[in-house]
């Protein structure tokens, strides 16, 4: 088990090292260098996640039914690194093809999402009730940590070391590739499951199984189906903030790429000690008490962030916000696994992945609105934030119709 769950937790470093470096310098090559407005970027990552949506149902559907994870998480990891690789070469490589690159970026994103699919159900089948959030809490430290790797891997290829074409942020995004395809061969090869059932033996459910059904099937549990509820909102918040977090640097504060790098490098780190430490709490005090007083506490952290212009000011709210980032998703994970009924474990978690990774819809469009009305600067920023902390609220109120004596 120690060997499953160590290729487990390094294929969650490895995938975060390729995530974090496109969320960090992919963005910012589209919107700062090559001039393009922040809405492409952010309609790329909905549009990844309305075709992972219309497409999850039958997969999670398939998982459920044969219980294998192991050899749809390697096609499709295959699919994540040679899009991201093309992809780095063509940044590289070419210019004048933003709109096709930004496609491409969408269906890369789309198949990077579909590996949670299969990834993030291991989580039961490597851990129980009573260490669940620590377990993936470990997971969780491990992507932080990668995520850091991410930056600061990458980050003497943007200052300087050129591999081929033009020097800048682009350098970056090829040799990340790269690693995240040598981390995850122990995962591809080693990871062995339980033996899953034959295709021949798999009892064919022949009902229409469409998004309309899939989320009846998952929202008849009321526990689970109020918490992934609330989760749609409160992640959708905190992952909107994330993915325009450098943007929100440059723009509202003009720090340079290697402040940028060490500072979210720093939030990164404590980000995976609280992953850890709070899994453990989070067992022995009751998961959804622990969650609902890090959101809480989040609420004020954006609200701070709005008012606040002082970047020195700002920098240990920063800090204290990544101790309680890692929290969020490694507790709100094994709540997925604790609530979800043995038949639906995929289809749960297949609903989870999408707002782990990328926010969905609510946040970036209204991120996207905020920046349209108020203008992309300080105003249109404050606004982002304001709205994004209005939406954990709304997430905080649909987790109170989740019982705690469910989840404890």
């Amino acid at each position: 088990m120690k060997k499953q769950l160590s290729y487990w937790v390094l294929y969650d470093f490895a995938n975060s090292i390729v995530l974090m470096a496109f969320l960090f310098y992919f963005s910012q090559w589209l919107v700062i260098d090559q001039g393009k407005p922040a809405w492409w970027y952010n309609t790329a990552l909905i549009v990844a996640s309305i075709l992972f949506i219309f497409t999850a149902p039958a997969v999670s559907k398939r998982i459920d039914e044969t219980k294998s994870k192991i050899v749809g998480l390697r096609w499709w990891t295959i699919a994540t690194f040679l899009g991201h690789l093309i992809l780095s070469l063509l940044i590289t490589l070419t210019d004048g093809f933003e709109a096709w690159i930004t496609v491409l970026y969408t269906l890369s994103t789309y198949a990077y999402l579909v590996c949670f699919l299969y990834f993030t159900p291991m989580l039961n089948d490597l851990s129980v009730s009573e260490n669940r959030s620590w377990v993936s809490g470990i997971g969780q430290g491990a992507n932080a940590i990668g995520q850091v790797a991410g930056v600061l891997v990458t980050l003497p290829f943007v200052n300087g070391i050129t591999l081929f074409g033009d020097p800048g942020r682009a350098q970056a995004l090829f040799p990340a590739t790269i690693i995240f395809g040598a981390l995850a061969l122990p995962m591809l090869i080693l990871y062995r499951e339980e033996k899953a059932i034959s295709s021949a033996s798999v009892v064919q459910d022949t009902s229409r199984h469409n998004l309309i059904t899939f989320f009846k099937s998952v929202f008849a549990y009321k526990p689970l189906a109020f918490f992934l509820l609330a989760y749609f909102f409160f992640s959708d918040a905190m992952l909107t903030f994330a993915n325009n977090f450098p943007l929100y640097l440059e723009t509202i504060h003009h720090v340079t790429d290697t402040v940028k790098s060490m500072l979210t490098a720093s939030i990164l780190i404590l980000a995976a000690i609280g992953a850890v430490v709070f899994g453990k709490i989070a067992d022995k005090k009751g998961k959804l008490k622990t969650l609902k007083i890090v959101l809480v506490i989040w609420c004020f952290i954006f609200l701070a962030m709005a008012l606040v212009t002082n970047f020195k000011v700002l920098i240990p709210v920063f800090l204290f916000a990544g101790i309680l980032f890692g929290p969020v998703w490694g507790i709100s994970r094994a709540l997925v696994g604790e609530l979800a009924p043995p038949h639906l474990v995929a289809s749960s978690y297949s609903y989870y992945v999408v707002a782990e990774r990328f926010a969905t819809f609510v946040g970036p469009v209204v991120w996207s609105i905020a920046l349209i009305t108020m203008g992309e600067g300080v105003r249109g920023y404050q606004t982002g934030l304001i709205l994004l902390m209005l939406l954990i609220v709304v997430g905080l109120f649909v987790l109170r119709k989740v019982e705690e004596k469910v989840v404890a």
